[in-house]
Formats: C-alpha cells, structure tokens, sequence
C-alpha cells in the first residue's frame, strides 16, 4: 500500500513497514529478463541451473533489489526522493518464493535543506535471508 505523503517530522528512527511480494512466477523472471536483457541461462533452464551447481532456476537478483526499491518507495510516498540504494544477496530466489522485505529507520536528519531518512532493507523467503541492503530517502517536511 503506498502513502500518499510521507511527512519526515512523522517518521521516528525504529519505525518499520513491510511489503509482502506475491510468489514469484517463471513468467515474471522471462519478462524480467526481457526488461533487463539478462538472458543468463541460471535464469530459465532448470538442467543448466542445475549443472552449474544451484539446484534449479534461481530469479535475478536486481528482481529482489527490485523489491527492495519498490518497498522503499511505497513506505516513502508521493513526493520523495530515493537519494540511494544498496544491496547484497544473500541466498537466491526460487520460483514459487514470496519475498518479505522489511524496512527499517535507522537514522533522520537534515542534511542541508534536504530532509533524509536512512534505511536498512532485510529480504527473507520462509524465515531464510535473502537480500540485506540500505537506502537513503528525502522527505517533505
């Protein structure tokens, strides 16, 4: 659910807000994959996934960054501004996966005339993590 508008004097440091994916499907990795033009075969064929040692088809992992962005930005609402975002995957995500990615506030300040709220981003599939990352928005006041 997105906020309409996220005031930074409303946000205090430990809020959280999570955002639930559905199941990832095979057709969102092929259309994903034509989106960023990331044909690898670790993407689509289970026999190659399998060889080359990841026991199946595994989604890519700036999908899950994907998420991250898209939980950031909802919890951030109309009017923000993603100043930064950084990850690193932890385990892959599978077909059949829902991806649970929970935001935390760590920090809010002004730095300069912006208004910035420092993020840790933490992705898990059934208890099992997945991606850790960070963010930096800019609020309206």
């Amino acid at each position: 659910m997105t906020v309409d508008v996220r005031r930074f004097d409303d946000v205090t440091e430990g809020d959280t807000f999570v955002l639930t994916k559905e199941p990832v499907t095979t057709r969102q990795l092929v259309m994903y994959a034509g989106a960023s033009g990331d044909y690898n075969r670790i993407h689509y064929d289970h026999a190659f996934a399998c060889e080359a040692g990841l026991g199946g088809v595994i989604a890519h992992g700036m999908l899950t960054m994907g998420f991250a962005g898209q939980c950031l930005t909802d919890w951030a609402g109309e009017g923000a501004f993603t100043k930064d975002i950084a990850g690193r995957f932890l385990h892959p995500v599978r077909p059949g996966d829902e991806v649970q990615i929970t935001l935390k506030v760590i920090a809010k300040e002004a730095r300069g005339a912006s208004r910035c709220c420092d993020v840790e981003l933490s992705g898990e599939v059934l208890g099992r993590a997945v991606f850790a990352g960070s963010g930096t928005v800019v609020l309206t006041r």
